[in-house]
């Protein structure tokens, strides 16, 4: 059985571990280290509007959500920045009920607009279609690096 727990500034040492290893294997194959990875988390816990839930199994941290909100002229839209499911977990439905999970509670904030960004056609395309989400057809992605 799951537990949630809101996510706090002292779980984000716990959090930033478990995001090591889930990002820095398939399919991201990254190279973060708990110093990187703790610094994003803090920056995203710091925003204003920052909201964000973990799972327990039997006491031991499976997963996490977060994001945080922004005010639009017809509503507020959550946009999911850091989602994962510790290796282990995957390919239970965990994620996906991580997901219903934290959906309802934004629902229950008035929060209906769920957006986010993640790798085209790998099982990360897949896993969000599943879960209800689809592909924005006005809106694109773009990105520049410096030279």
């Amino acid at each position: 059985m799951l537990t949630y727990k809101e996510i706090e500034r002292e779980d984000l040492p716990l959090l930033a571990a478990m995001y090591v290893e889930t990002f820095n294997a398939p399919p991201w194959n990254d190279a973060w280290t708990e110093e990187t990875a703790g610094k994003r988390l803090r920056q995203m816990a710091e925003s204003e509007t920052f909201y964000g839930i973990c799972a327990f199994e039997e006491n031991v941290l499976c997963g996490m959500v977060l994001g945080f909100s922004e005010q639009f002229y017809d509503g507020v839209l959550f946009e999911i920045k850091e989602f994962c499911v510790r290796n282990a977990s995957r390919g239970n439905g965990l994620g996906s009920a991580i997901y219903h999970e934290f959906e309802g509670r934004l629902q229950e904030k008035g929060i209906n607009k769920i957006q986010l960004m993640t790798l085209r056609g790998n099982a990360t395309e897949h896993f969000y279609e599943k879960n209800g989400f689809e592909t924005d057809k006005d809106l694109i992605f773009m990105k520049k690096c410096a030279k």
